[in-house]
């Protein structure tokens, strides 16, 4: 049986306005009920081939495009944007960049109101998302109250809606838990036996393990096609793990106790229902990872500490005002430059350009940061927190757009900060709690369940961890009448 194909790109290439960056000239096939997996380091042209084939490139972005798309044999330049639309579905990288409204039942049935669909078509649509999706206590909420992995399961399921053969994932797993991400795992492998054809573009691969079907590699514009997953694996390339537990990573060594005050305190903190009694101390020395699903507090917890929000009950005590690493870097990007970026933290030239340097930010100094890729954004932010003088300093996944290399970078930075300050971090990313945590701290119902040194004796304890969030998240197997 000849294999159908669903899209094809024959010398597609893309060069952006007064700009050298841009990708090509790129060949390749996908077959229909495919998953495909788009990787390569940040910056190296991933997001921009996702724009080419969702229709964004050329439709609202500048740039000189040449070369043949198809989907279906149908030629991408003779399509309109509302016809691509229902050939594919995108979840974008941010999730906030593509909802609609700021009701998460109204983004759900928005793209089926949009195209006229039977008011007991939408209702019974509904019910299948949200049931493959667990999103029974997201729904009839506002948008912008949820996690960040919550709105990345909303953005999902709404780009599911309209039954697209094809749909298009930019970094799905960066906002999600454990839990979640293997979730997701489990519905794009239900997908793919539904017979869609699936392209992910990630970092983190674990959750697709042994559902690969053809690699598509870039670096620095170009392609590389792998036609199976055993053969990547078998290509050299430093990725991030498929098999989190068979990490062979030696736990962070230990600095020498520091015998001061704590640098911050929660003493019985309590927050509206989220959280209830907290105690949590961090000192200077210590890289405290706090984990928990997502929605489970812990984005609150450190806005508590940073004083945007007020605790309901309870005592906080701290030495100044801690430095705060947003999950969301476009929150907290407000200079021409990258290299402006970072004099608003320190006024000293030298040390910007060793910063921007070390963090492979170099060549983008005068790029303004809006215009970086979402992982070089990240690196940007890990630069203002290296150049901060503060007590504290908190990160809130501060890895979600990273490839391996760059993680390394950030986890080798993230323990010497612990030199100056007491280093509080929010992730999901197991890799990354690897390399950095002197602590444990798991929040689960509102209340810190457990907090440990990690060290060689107690990984079993994270892995306990990690496979509870999955238990929570995955439950049973998906329904096979669900998507």
């Amino acid at each position: 049986m000849v294999s159908q194909v669903i899209m094809k790109a024959e010398n597609l290439a893309f060069k952006y306005r007064d700009s050298t960056e841009g990708i090509g000239p790129l060949s390749f096939e996908i077959n229909a009920g495919q998953v495909v997996l788009l990787t390569g380091n940040s910056g190296s042209g991933k997001s921009t081939l996702l724009k080419c084939l969702n229709g964004l490139i050329p439709a609202i972005t500048d740039g000189d495009l040449s070369g043949k798309l198809f989907i279906n044999d149908k030629d991408y330049s003779q399509l309109k944007m509302h016809e691509l639309n229902k050939e594919i579905g995108s979840v974008f990288q941010n999730p906030r960049s593509q909802f609609f409204t700021d009701n998460t039942t109204s983004e759900l049935v928005f793209p089926m109101e949009n195209y006229g669909w039977a008011k007991s078509d939408m209702e019974k649509k509904l019910v299948e998302l949200v049931q493959a999706f667990g999103l029974e206590e997201s729904m009839n909420k506002n948008i912008h109250i949820l996690s960040s992995g919550q709105r990345q399961m909303v953005a999902l399921a709404s780009a599911l809606t309209m039954n697209q053969q094809v749909v298009l994932f930019d970094e799905p797993s960066a906002n999600l838990d454990y839990g979640n991400a293997m979730k997701l795992g489990q519905i794009i492998s239900h997908l793919k036996k539904e017979g869609m054809t699936l392209i992910v573009a990630d970092h983190r691969f674990y959750y697709l393990n042994g559902l690969i079907d053809k690699v598509l590699f870039m670096e620095k514009g170009k392609l590389q096609v792998y036609e199976s997953e055993e053969v990547f694996k078998k290509s050299g390339y430093d990725t991030r793990s498929f098999d989190l537990f068979d990490l062979k990573v030696p736990c962070v060594e230990k600095l020498p106790a520091v015998e001061e005050a704590p640098a911050a305190s929660l003493e019985e903190v309590s927050f509206k229902e989220v959280l209830k009694g907290v105690n949590l101390t961090l000192k200077k020395g210590e890289v405290t990872v706090l984990v928990g699903s997502n929605g489970a507090g812990k984005t609150t917890l450190a806005k508590i500490l940073c004083g945007s929000l007020k605790a309901t009950s309870g005592k906080v005590q701290m030495k100044g005002l801690p430095f705060f690493i947003m999950q969301d870097p476009d929150f907290q990007l407000f200079g021409t430059s990258a290299r402006n970026e970072l004099s608003m933290v320190k006024k000293d030239p030298k040390k910007i350009t060793e910063t921007l340097k070390y963090l492979g930010l170099g060549r983008f100094a005068e790029t303004h940061p809006f215009s970086l890729s979402g992982g070089q954004k990240q690196r940007l932010q890990i630069g203002m927190a290296i150049l901060c003088d503060r007590d504290v300093i908190i990160f809130d996944e501060p890895t979600s757009g990273l490839d391996v290399v760059s993680m390394q970078k950030v986890s080798s930075e993230i323990t010497r900060l612990r030199e100056k300050s007491a280093v509080l971090v929010i992730s999901h990313d197991y890799e990354f709690i690897r390399h950095i945590a002197d602590r444990i701290v798991f929040l689960e119902e509102g209340k810190i369940q457990k907090d440990f040194i990690l060290e060689e004796k107690t990984i079993g304890n994270l892995n306990e961890i990690f496979n509870k969030m999955q238990k929570a998240s995955v439950g049973s197997d998906l329904q096979e009448e669900a998507c």
